[in-house]
């Protein structure tokens, strides 16, 4: 009865009067209201103007032990640009625009490459600023590139996440160089600060962008496509040989029948996601079991599985990297034994851990391509 109310209240003509009132103030609102994006692409406009060959060299100095005097110029050229990825990261809305995910959103805006520098500059800005005691505002560069590198994997296809962690393990390496300089105070800030960042998305999250990316992306080959699909047709949708193969036994190459099966992935699409999610010793197997199975009716899904299984290596180093980060915070700030009181969350046991000159190196028992730990380097160690 009460629900019957409501509704019957709802439909009266005066307040839906009202209510459209109130809706129109909301838009006016909402579109004054600030947005981190509009504020990113300040920063982008002016990292389009910087030689590609500046880039090349801030990115060689992030990798050095020792900061040139040519990253000062750099920086303060970059203050623009370092000031609006501060303003951004104070702004909770941030809308891209690219929800519809079609074929036109790569390499713009927050998937243009070349704007992976920005995260790089803030970073050598946050070791200026560590090595002059200036511990807060250090801690502000680095974690506005790393809200940076959050929005650039929100609801974003498998490149923006692949972007987000490359990022997000770049700007926390930075701060594990850091942390030996750091004051007692200012550690307890970066240990707040880390509590407060949302957990690393599963690899699943990007799932569902991904789908619609690579679906508008065939949709939009088979625009000038006749009723029954010539080769032309099919290499306009981007598909590789095996998948194209597979969408002329399923459509018998009609693309009306083509457009109705694209509609109809999505379960095969979610089923990859969640196997995705799995704990590392069921991943593998239930990946190749989809892999084999759903060849002949999911094709589209199964073409994604390579790089998606290698996409939950990115994510899993994108964790590791986080716990990394905190085991250094504790070795410095508390000492050794709380050190080896932590869990390497990819290991049986304690995180290793090699003192040298300069600082650090801990490792995990992450299974790594090349070797069987990966090692994380707190302050500068020799």
């Amino acid at each position: 009865m009460l629900r019957r109310e409501l509704l019957r209240l709802l439909a009266s003509a005066p307040l839906l009067g009202r209510l459209r009132s109130l809706g129109a103030f909301t838009q006016a609102a909402a579109a004054e209201a600030p947005d981190a994006a509009v504020v990113y692409r300040r920063a982008f406009a002016w990292a389009e103007r910087v030689p590609p060959g500046d880039w090349a060299k801030a990115r060689e100095a992030l990798e050095s032990s020792r900061l040139g005097t040519e990253v000062d110029r750099w920086i303060d050229q970059a203050r623009p640009a370092l000031a609006a990825l501060r303003e951004a990261a104070r702004i909770d809305a941030c809308r891209w625009g690219d929800e519809a995910m079609p074929p036109e959103i790569i390499d713009r805006d927050r998937f243009r490459i070349s704007n992976r520098h920005l995260t790089r500059l803030a970073c050598l800005a946050a070791r200026r600023h560590a090595e002059a005691g200036r511990f807060e505002e250090a801690l502000d560069d680095a974690f506005a590139a790393l809200s940076f590198a959050r929005r650039t994997g929100a609801d974003a296809p498998m490149i923006g996440r692949l972007f987000e962690c490359a990022d997000e393990m770049a700007t926390l390496q930075t701060l594990g160089g850091l942390l030996p300089l750091l004051d007692r105070a200012a550690l307890d800030s970066l240990a707040r600060r880390l509590d407060a960042l949302p957990p690393v998305a599963p690899a699943s999250a990007m799932i569902g962008p991904e789908s619609r990316f690579i679906l508008n992306a065939i949709r939009a080959g088979l625009a000038k496509a006749g009723p029954i699909l010539v080769e032309e047709d099919w290499e306009r949708t981007g598909c590789d040989d095996d998948e194209v193969e597979a969408l002329k036994v399923l459509t018998g190459g009609h693309r009306d029948r083509l457009l109705v099966h694209l509609d109809a992935t999505t379960p095969g699409f979610a089923e990859l996601g969640r196997r995705l999610d799995l704990p590392r010793p069921e991943l593998d197997a239930a990946i190749e079991e989809f892999a084999r199975t759903r060849r002949g009716t999911d094709p589209i899904p199964v073409g994604l599985v390579a790089s998606a299984r290698s996409f939950c290596d990115a994510v899993d180093r994108a964790v590791l990297n986080r716990a990394l980060l905190r085991a250094g915070l504790v070795l410095v700030r508390d000492g050794e034994a709380a050190f080896r009181a932590l869990r390497d969350p990819f290991g049986d046991g304690p995180f290793g851990l090699e003192g040298r000159k300069g600082g650090w190196i801990v490792r995990s028992s992450f299974p790594g391509i090349k070797s069987p730990t990966t090692e994380f380097r707190v302050g500068d160690p020799s």
